[in-house]
């Protein structure tokens, strides 16, 4: 389970862009994110500014919702996902901070209300004399002391093991978000509860502990040189991929929740429309294309390797310099047939219109066909300039 999380980017079509692009944000995140914190203390106005502070961040946790989901699909076979389609990317991350925000909220609420208890005894509001009289009464003069020490004692051990639940809870709700892609999924206790109570999970988060361990005091001594930020970013893949893992045993992508929505066709439609967080949503280019490794030319892929082009059907084309004579442009037909421009002279195809028409090379017959296609060329006649 390890070695398959802990190469994931060696195995990426695009692992050192990943690596570069996840480091960066990374690094951005921890400067900009307590920079905004600290300015908007101090200039209330600065909040407006949360949508761009906060973007390195929520791009980076969108990337690793993407990351569950894969591992969950297919247990990141082919790798980390290349980091495309930033505006989902954007708003899964933005999701993936809410349903955090949500399962802290408990915490900050409590928090809060032992801040407004201090407030209240501090100004005055509330007179503490009955109480603290009743205490030294049952227990002497050092009664309110241990009372304090010991509620201060008890106050943190709940919120240390409530941080560790959430630790433990976190990675499962984010998994169960990522399997459906809708947020209502990532919140719904009984599903976030059959993840996290799975053996597979459990084991999984454990290796994945350990590896956020290890990988984290590795990188520390190198975070000033910024190339920890890279380091700690790779720390977080494999981790991530160790949770989509062990979430798999419980969910699969495009799974739609619990209850009566799992037979809705409406909410099974919308479901498959947002699902599928392994791979981004069109119309943006496909990853191949953004990353430079492939290009689809009519349902052949070229893949560029010096002077020889490798398409997927078997053949191989040569070219003198890697560029062809006839100016370096080629149409491959859907049959894997080449038809070029310059044929069209070949073919006698300049009409009255001055369109220029060309046919496969391979066609049987002369006659216009559903496999022509055409240039149309608007040539001015020359002025007589005599």
């Amino acid at each position: 389970m390890l070695r398959g999380t802990a190469t994931a980017l060696t195995r990426s079509a695009d692992g050192t862009g990943v690596l570069v692009v996840g480091g960066v944000l990374t690094l951005l995140a921890w400067v900009l994110t307590p920079v905004w914190v600290a300015g908007a203390l101090l200039f209330p106005p600065l909040v407006l500014l949360a949508p761009l502070a906060l973007a390195p961040a929520f791009v980076a946790r969108g990337y690793f919702v993407r990351l569950l989901a894969g591992g969950i699909a297919t247990g990141n076979a082919d790798g980390a996902p290349p980091v495309v389609a930033w505006n989902d990317l954007y708003r899964d991350g933005l999701k993936a901070a809410l349903v955090s925000a949500v399962l802290l909220a408990p915490l900050a609420f409590g928090i809060a209300l032992a801040a407004l208890a201090g407030g209240a005894l501090g100004t005055g509001l509330v007179d503490p004399a009955p109480v603290v009289g009743a205490v030294r009464t049952a227990l002497g003069e050092d009664g309110v002391a241990a009372v304090v020490g010991v509620a201060g004692g008890l106050s943190g051990a709940v919120a240390a093991a409530y941080l560790l639940a959430f630790a433990y809870v976190r990675p499962a709700a984010l998994a169960a978000f990522a399997a459906s892609g809708r947020l209502r999924d990532g919140l719904r206790p009984r599903r976030v509860a059959r993840v996290a109570g799975s053996g597979a999970y459990a084991t999984a988060w454990v290796v994945a502990a350990g590896t956020l361990g290890a990988g984290y005091a590795l990188a520390g001594p190198f975070v000033p040189l910024v190339v920890g930020a890279a380091l700690v970013f790779a720390v977080r893949v494999a981790a991530y991929g160790l949770y989509g893992r062990g979430a798999a045993a419980t969910l699969e992508v495009g799974d739609a929740g619990d209850g009566s929505e799992a037979t809705d066709p409406t909410a099974a439609e919308a479901a498959e429309g947002t699902s599928d967080l392994a791979r981004p949503s069109l119309p943006e280019v496909p990853p191949a294309v953004q990353t430079g490794r492939t290009v689809s030319l009519g349902g052949v892929s070229v893949v560029r390797t010096g002077a020889t082009e490798a398409r997927t059907d078997g053949s191989a084309d040569r070219r003198a310099g890697g560029v062809e004579a006839g100016g370096g442009f080629e149409w491959y037909a859907p049959e894997g047939e080449s038809a070029e421009r310059d044929a069209a002279a070949a073919d006698g195809a300049r009409g009255a219109d001055g369109a220029v028409r060309v046919r496969n090379a391979g066609s049987a017959a002369d006659a216009p066909s559903d496999d022509e296609f055409e240039w149309s060329v608007d040539v001015a006649d020359p002025e007589d300039k005599s």
